[in-house]
This record gives structure tokens, sequence and C-alpha cells, in this order.
């Protein structure tokens, strides 16, 4: 068997690898590797490097910076379309070109949400009025973040 994982599979290894990592991003595979056999699971450096690169293949990685260590603020914008076969599709494109640097679509009570780093609160209204002024955005919310806890194991799902 194997010690890789195929391109979609994410197992219980990898969700561990990725929460050591997430905890110290320059961290060696031969310290993850002794990490990893404290838990029960034995694999070499080798075989760590190349769980890896294989998650570096179907993953995102991603810094979020705190804020409030910082003079810019974070903004949430979720957004409920109208408009028929295609509105969704159009606030996302048009979304996707403002100066957010995340988009996600999907379904629920909000069709599509969206952050942003932003240095005032001028410039808050500015994104807001702009994706207010899409034709299809009929509600339009924000959220500019005043505090954060994170907990990378519970998104990994990591027991």
């Amino acid at each position: 068997m194997s010690n890789i994982p195929d391109s979609t599979t994410i197992d219980e290894i990898d969700r561990r690898i990725l929460a050591i990592l997430a905890k110290d991003p320059r961290i060696p595979y031969s310290d993850i590797s002794h990490e990893l056999a404290e838990e029960g699971f034995e694999l070499s450096s080798e075989a760590v490097r190349q769980r890896v690169t294989s998650l570096l293949d179907v993953t995102t990685s991603f810094f979020l910076l705190r804020p409030d260590a910082h003079e810019w603020e974070i903004v949430l914008v979720t957004v409920r379309t109208e408009g028929g076969t295609g509105a969704k599709a159009d606030v996302f494109e048009a979304m996707s070109e403002m100066s957010f640097w995340f988009v996600g679509s999907g379904f629920g009570t909000v069709d599509i949400y969206a952050h942003a780093t932003v240095s005032s609160t001028a410039e808050v209204d500015r994104l807001v009025n702009d994706v207010r002024e899409l034709e299809a955005a009929s509600e339009v919310d924000y959220f500019v973040e005043t505090g954060r806890s994170t907990a990378v194991e519970q998104y990994l799902r990591v027991e």
C-alpha cells in the first residue's frame, strides 16, 4: 500500500500533516514524521515529503494576517441576487474583478460572499456601494472583522 494519496483523497494522515504545517509552515519533514509517529502513524521523512508535495497539488496555501496587528481591516460582504438565470454568475464575475481577495458562490441564505482587505471605513463604504450598484445584487450586507478565533483542527477535522 502506497503512502502517497491519490490526487483527490485527503485521509487522516494528510489532515494531521496539514494541521502540523498550519501551526509551523517551516517545520522539517523529519519533525513531522516524529509528530506523526507519536500519534501512531509511521511515515519516513521521504513519505511525508511526498504527501506534502501531493497536498500542494490539491490545496491552496493561505496566510491570513491578523488585522489588529496592522493598519487595515478585513471586510466580509454578502450578497443576495435576483434577476433570473445568470444573475448570480454575473454578480460573482463582477465581484471577482473588484478588490476582493476571495469570492465564493453557493447556496443558503446568501448567494455570494467575499472578503477584502481595506485601509479605512471610507474604503469599506466604496467597496460595498460598488457591489450595491450591481444590477442583480438585491441585498448587500457587510461585516468588518474586529476579533478572530481560529481552529484549523476543526476545518481539517483532526481529532
